[in-house]
């Protein structure tokens, strides 16, 4: 079978026809917005910041994926929503008079709000509040248990966090890419503050853990009917 080898020029047009074929799959045309969705699943990843309390537990910055869905499509006016938002944070507390990693603190929220929604073109923003009530956990750290017993000669016996009310204001934008794909970004704010309590062999340490959480999520769903 005869070989024929591309010149330059027509490895650069072959190339631009294949940019152009992505290009054109992907980008937003007149009549393609994902008006006719009822259900789409997809993926987010998120970016959880938080500020430092050096006199109380306080929670690291985090980096999660998870994921995303949508039902139907957005009407504009005011509403309600809801949300999930559950996340884990790593909590830091002084032990021994030294900052320590205690854990894993886990925050599972259920709450609804209200809020107003914006509709220009394909795209769709709301603003809304949200509160609820959060389920609590905590998973005490290895780092956590050695310090206790070599700082302050104690051995922990459970860990655990209380139950607490949430508030959650957020914005959130849907962005129609074509009738199959929706691009949603979301800032909010999460207040959190659960009681984490170390039972230890000397006695109950519990204190307020600041889990309150800036959120920015970004994520992508696909048309599935």
């Amino acid at each position: 079978m005869e070989q024929r080898l591309l010149s330059p020029g027509g490895v650069r047009i072959r190339r631009l026809a294949v940019v152009a074929f992505l290009v054109s799959a992907v980008c937003p045309r007149a009549a393609s917005a994902q008006e006719g969705s009822r259900f789409a699943i997809g993926g987010e990843f998120t970016v959880a910041a938080t500020d430092h309390a050096s006199t109380e537990d306080h929670a690291h910055s985090t980096y999660l994926p998870g994921i995303l869905w949508r039902f139907g499509t957005t009407d504009p006016g005011w509403g309600f929503h809801w949300g999930l938002n559950w996340y884990a944070v790593d909590i830091d507390r002084p032990i021994g008079g030294t900052s320590t990693v205690l854990g894993e603190l886990h925050v599972k929220p259920i709450m609804a709000g209200y809020g107003y929604t914006w509709v220009v073109r394909r795209n769709a923003v709301t603003a809304d509040l949200l509160g609820g009530f959060a389920f609590g956990s905590m998973s005490i750290s290895g780092a956590a248990i050695d310090a206790y017993r070599t700082r302050t000669g104690v051995q922990v016996l459970d860990a655990d966090a209380s139950n607490v009310f949430v508030l959650k204001p957020e914005v959130a934008i849907w962005h129609d890419i074509n009738k199959l794909l929706g691009l949603n970004i979301n800032v909010g704010y999460v207040l959190a503050r659960p009681e984490v309590r170390i039972t230890t062999s000397s006695g109950l340490d519990a204190r307020r853990a600041r889990a309150d959480q800036f959120l920015i999520k970004v994520g992508l769903v696909y048309s599935i009917f």
